[in-house]
């Protein structure tokens, strides 16, 4: 005989030690079948084959309790512990494995600007799960079950609009993110003209404009009291991070959030020159639908947000 065949191991069916082994830790005949998803007969039919093969009595029947005769008994704390050894290597393979996946939605200009940029940072804390990020220009016409996480930027009147929705019970917001805006523009741009000075100066310039806010510049003149401005020129976009991507191009003034742009603004990229006249009307909210509420990932990822908003 080899030494392969000699040192092979000797051991009855995995499905006998496994009825054996759940009726007598439960010390029950049908739990072991509900734990094991079989039927009563198929558990009690293992057992006697274990029985037979070993050549020895395990159990024995008292009233409605599984009694196990003296082998029975010392055979048991073996079994169970082999079994919690092998469920915990399967358990380590399948943690090693298997990924989880958290979708977030998002509107452009902020996952542009401020989201993407600070990605890796959620990520490195959460290392097991993949962020599947999608944008969109929708700002109340969407079902927030649709994602594990949405972020959108809203004011009073429309947060409390969404709420009275149907469908929307049990869904939870975050302010973590202050939607102000301000002209921002390429150092480049004033180098080349005269600085402005006031709001009104920017007749000098060319607007950048975003059509999906299109009233932003609108309203950014009669918060600055400058009321009707004819700009020297106007070129639009579909997104506002576009227009802050063409003034960084010396291309003229866009709108811009200084908490969204403060990297472009370090990074001597863009400037500020009226930071005092800064409208803020609306928060970028987190929107937890009730789906997620005992999501980690999720719960993670708005616990995240709302620090990154606060340390800016």
């Amino acid at each position: 005989m080899s030494s392969s065949h000699a040192n092979a191991r000797r051991l009855p069916s995995l499905n006998m030690l496994r009825a054996f082994e759940a009726a007598a830790r439960l010390r029950n005949v049908t739990r072991a079948a509900q734990e094991l998803s079989v039927t009563q007969s198929a558990v009690s039919h293992q057992i006697k084959g274990l029985e037979e093969w070993l050549g020895a009595a395990l159990v024995m029947r008292e009233s409605r309790q599984l009694a196990l005769t003296p082998e029975g008994a010392a055979y048991l704390p073996s079994l169970s512990s082999a079994f919690d050894l092998m469920a915990d290597a399967t358990n380590r393979i399948g943690r090693a494995t298997r990924r989880r996946t958290l979708s977030v939605n998002a509107l452009p200009t902020l996952a542009a600007q401020w989201l993407i940029p600070r990605l890796s940072g959620f990520c490195a804390q959460v290392q097991d799960a993949d962020v599947q990020l999608a944008t969109t220009v929708s700002v109340l016409d969407f079902v927030p079950a649709a994602f594990d996480v949405s972020i959108r930027c809203l004011s009073a009147e429309e947060l409390t609009m969404l709420k009275a929705r149907p469908g929307w019970r049990g869904v939870r917001f975050g302010a973590f993110l202050p939607d102000a805006l301000t002209p921002v523009c390429s150092p480049a741009l004033l180098a080349r003209s005269p600085a402005p000075r006031k709001p009104a100066d920017l007749a000098r310039y060319t607007l950048l404009h975003s059509r999906s806010t299109p009233l932003v510049w609108r309203d950014w003149l009669t918060a600055a009291r400058v009321g009707k401005l004819r700009p020297a020129g106007e070129l639009g976009f579909d997104h506002a991070h576009l227009a802050v991507q063409a003034a960084m191009q010396g291309m003229g003034f866009a709108l811009g959030n200084p908490d969204l742009v403060a990297d472009s603004v370090a990074g001597g990229l863009l400037v500020m020159p009226f930071s005092a006249w800064t409208t803020h009307e609306k928060e970028f909210y987190w929107i937890l639908p009730e789906r997620s509420a005992q999501d980690a990932d999720a719960l993670a990822f708005c616990d995240w947000l709302q620090a990154s908003g606060r340390a800016k």
